[in-house]
């Protein structure tokens, strides 16, 4: 029998700046699925079984993504018709990555994995776009934001100075 979660959607206000954004919430349980609602629909997601890797965001009849993860993702945040989850890799160097889901006219999209490892960072919507800026392992003093399209699923990268 499956455990099933369900992720109420959050809706962060447009911020003039960047605010902290870590999950608090517990982890899903293995062979659970976590239901992200979007305004488009629910996005299913699951464990990859058949290849033992990996999960499946399930969407609509027929819509599919793979996300690169060991285990089920939380949901950081929803901004509109995206989630942006957090995704564990399973390793203890790099335990953490991140990867937006875009669920709309009937079309489901991912931004595939990004991140520095950096298991938090800062989230701002910036002239409409949601940016995630995560610090820099290797130098304190910098960080990288991805800013996130929802209409191609493409992350943008810039880096930045650490204001923290």
């Amino acid at each position: 029998m499956r455990k099933f979660i369900l992720i109420a959607a959050l809706t962060l206000p447009v911020a003039s700046a960047a605010a902290p954004l870590v999950s608090t919430d517990p982890f899903p349980e293995p062979g659970s699925t976590v239901y992200v609602n979007l305004p488009a629909g629910a996005v299913e997601i699951t464990e990859n079984t058949v290849e033992g890797f990996g999960l499946f965001a399930h969407a609509g009849s027929d819509q599919e993504v793979l996300l690169a993860s060991q285990y089920l993702p939380r949901v950081l945040v929803v901004e509109g018709d995206s989630a942006l989850l957090e995704m564990y890799t399973g390793g203890n160097a790099c335990p953490v990555m991140f990867a937006w889901i875009t669920y709309a006219d009937g079309i489901l999209r991912s931004s595939g994995e990004f991140g520095t490892c950096a298991e938090e960072g800062d989230y701002v919507v910036e002239n409409g776009l949601p940016v995630f800026t995560l610090g820099d392992l290797e130098d304190e003093s910098a960080a990288i934001a991805y800013r996130y399209d929802p209409a191609t699923a493409q992350i943008a990268e810039r880096p930045v100075e650490m204001t923290r």
